[in-house]
C-alpha cells in the first residue's frame, strides 16, 4: 500500500491548486509561529531587564537602582 502526502490528481491545474493551498497554509503557520516567538522574546527580555534593575515605564525603560550610567553603558 502506497501513501502519499499529496492526493493524486489527474488534472495538472488541480495539482497546482492543491500545492498552492498547502504552501499558503505552511506560510501562514510560520507567520503565526513567528508572532508567538516574538511575544515570548519580548516577555523574556522584559523579565531579564526587570531582574537587572530596570522597570518598564510606559514607552521607555529607566534604571531603578540609583546607579548612574557609566561610560561603557550603551543607550538606544
Amino acid at each position: 500500500m502506497r501513501f502519499s502526502l499529496f492526493r493524486r490528481e489527474n488534472n495538472e491545474a488541480a495539482r497546482r491548486e492543491r500545492q498552492e493551498q498547502l504552501e499558503k497554509r505552511v506560510v501562514d503557520g510560520f507567520r503565526q509561529l513567528s508572532g508567538l516567538l516574538h511575544q515570548a522574546a519580548d516577555y523574556l527580555e522584559a523579565r531579564r531587564l526587570e531582574r537587572n534593575g530596570f522597570r518598564e515605564q510606559k514607552t521607555f525603560l529607566e534604571r531603578t537602582d540609583g546607579r548612574e550610567a557609566g561610560p561603557n553603558d550603551r543607550r538606544r
